[in-house]
């Protein structure tokens, strides 16, 4: 059973967005250590960002930075006892049942609504090959930067439905691009 987060979990690696995808539906956004980029922040400006960063001072650095930076982050700590695997400490090294526990106060149901669009479409509306079409969507619908893999996964986590982006797509057609 996968779980679905009310925000964006925010952790620290690669290592920890491939272990906790087994277990998460909701979008990850991975960091990439101390300095947080511009295109990250602007990003998550203004969305609800639950920071899950590992229990040492390179998670501490980023933590403080993320709530120096943006105003909504719920910040999640695990417990550094019960996140080791041989010499390495850390968000991917944690017992799940650890993870979800903590993450547990921001799981929502997400059988409300849910996105129709398929991989098909971005295709079919020409938003993998158009860049220019791609950035003014994703800036419509307040996206962030995203390649064509990013976008469709942004677009299916905020049930984003084709009618709608259908509506941008020929709103920017229109406008003469």
């Amino acid at each position: 059973m996968k779980f679905y987060l009310n925000g964006i979990l925010v952790v620290e690696g690669k290592e920890d967005l491939a272990y906790l995808s087994n277990y998460i539906c909701s979008e990850i956004v991975v960091v990439n250590g101390f300095e947080l980029s511009e295109s990250i922040l602007a990003y998550l400006k203004d969305k609800h960002v639950i920071a899950l960063l590992d229990p040492d001072e390179a998670g501490a650095k980023i933590r403080n930075s993320l709530n120096n930076k943006l105003k909504n982050v719920s910040n999640v700590f695990i417990d550094i006892s019960k996140c080791t695997r041989g010499t390495k400490n850390g968000v991917a090294e944690c017992e799940i049942n650890e993870v979800l526990s903590k993450l547990q106060p921001f799981f929502i149901n997400k059988n409300e609504t849910v996105s129709d669009i398929k991989k098909s479409d971005l295709y079919d509306l020409d938003l993998l090959s158009n860049k220019l079409k791609r950035e003014y969507v994703c800036r419509r619908l307040n996206l962030g930067k995203c390649n064509g893999k990013i976008l469709y996964k942004r677009l299916v986590l905020n049930n984003i439905q084709l009618d709608v982006l259908c509506k941008i797509v020929k709103e920017y057609n229109s406008n003469g691009n």
